[in-house]
């Protein structure tokens, strides 16, 4: 065990009923689905870990079990050395008071109803911050997040977006966290807000010593802010390592893929394979159905190949020397 992991994941599956179990209808393959399958990574101290993958390939998921949403069908989760037992609420607790979350869609997360001040407090209300500090509390990380003192009185609607994913951050960060995670947090911004909130984040880290698991499609920002990263495709990971050595020289196909795309904060020229070209295989490596380079091993599970690089490791045949 990594003893700088804030985060450390081994070995993490979760499995769901398909649709047409619910329905009744019968059907030839399984009736569950395998969202995650072997997922294992650390997440240390100081680090922002990127995970970065399309649409359908367990990102939020993965997020969602690191906050109790969701209980692993197997596999083991230690946050801050801590075994997570997910039948345990106050293990579930103890998670969620270390971990704090940024979701994507700034308007779908915050209640219009309640002013931002009210927002900012649901964040402290299972802390261990004494009611009477409340407020010192809230204004310390309005100014802290950018949040205007100003428009603690405001309601949602009377925000712009930026102030909203602010608001956002204040909430999560209302009771001090360990890590946050953040799921696509400038996806749904402006351009020009993108950059901004972007920044607020790396000027947050230096201030707080906060970790970081940042979820994102967008390759441009997982340059720009990550030091290390995961590539996920169908619930796996294919390749991991340092952010540099992994975009400057990706090794899994898949991720050869997804680099070439040009997709950034001033030219969104997105290239990404639509998901119904990309299907997974049921069996072997996951990727072998589109991969150019296939060859007979891939019909049988790829190993983990850790490469003479910085923690680089890609699952892939085409490293392993007994492959050929």
């Amino acid at each position: 065990m990594n003893d700088d992991a804030v985060i450390a994941v081994s070995d993490l599956h979760i499995r769901f009923l398909n649709r047409s179990t619910f329905s009744g209808r019968k059907t030839s393959g399984s009736k569950y689905n395998e969202a995650l399958k072997g997922i294992s990574l650390n997440v240390n101290k100081g680090d922002t870990y990127g995970i970065i993958g399309e649409t359908g390939s367990g990102k939020s998921t993965l997020a969602k079990i690191l906050l109790g949403i969701y209980k692993p069908t197997d596999g083991s989760v230690r946050i801050n050395g801590k075994q997570i037992n997910f039948r345990r609420t106050r293990d579930i607790r103890f998670m969620r008071n270390q971990i704090g979350i940024v979701f994507q869609d700034p308007v779908g997360s915050l209640n219009p109803r309640l002013p931002v001040y009210k927002i900012i407090r649901a964040g402290l209300l299972y802390s261990d911050i004494p009611r009477e500090k409340y407020d010192d509390r809230i204004r310390e990380v309005s100014l802290l997040t950018g949040v205007p003192i100003s428009k603690l009185w405001n309601y949602p609607g009377e925000l712009s977006g930026g102030e909203k994913q602010r608001v956002s951050l204040a909430r999560a960060l209302a009771a001090p966290k360990k890590a946050l995670i953040l799921d696509e947090p400038t996806s749904s911004l402006d351009v020009s807000i993108q950059a901004e909130i972007l920044n607020l984040l790396r000027d947050l880290k230096k201030k707080t010593d906060l970790t970081y698991l940042f979820i994102s499609h967008d390759i441009s920002v997982i340059k720009y802010m990550c030091n290390r990263l995961s590539v996920m495709f169908y619930g796996k990971i294919v390749e991991s390592g340092n952010t540099r050595e992994v975009a400057s020289s990706p090794k899994h196909p898949y991720s050869e893929i997804l680099f070439r795309s040009t997709f950034s904060l001033d030219k969104k020229e997105d290239v990404d394979i639509p998901l119904a070209e990309t299907a997974s295989s049921s069996s072997g490596c996951i990727f072998q159905r589109q991969c150019g380079r296939r060859f007979e091993p891939c019909e049988r599970d790829p190993p983990s190949i850790q490469l003479p690089f910085d923690e680089h490791i890609v699952s892939c045949w085409l490293y392993h020397k007994d492959g050929f």
